[in-house]
């Protein structure tokens, strides 16, 4: 089975953010301009999806600061 262009792009930003972005609710007819926002955010190091689309990144990466033994 065939990938979508929005799928490895979706697949790369996670795979260079660390998140999935917030999905447009019109997908299917934002295919090409979605998957354009997402490789410009990989290429650029800057995650354009906040703007556009209201993606939220998540507040904490790693492991917590506090570990129980």
């Amino acid at each position: 089975m065939k990938k979508e262009r929005y799928q490895i792009a979706c697949s790369d930003f996670f795979d260079h953010f660390g998140y999935f972005p917030h999905d447009p609710v019109y997908l299917d007819d934002l295919n090409n301009e979605w998957s354009d926002v997402l490789e410009k955010s990989v290429k650029d190091n800057f995650d354009y999806t906040i703007e556009k689309y209201g993606t939220v990144p998540p507040e904490h990466f790693g492991l917590p600061e506090i570990i129980i033994d």
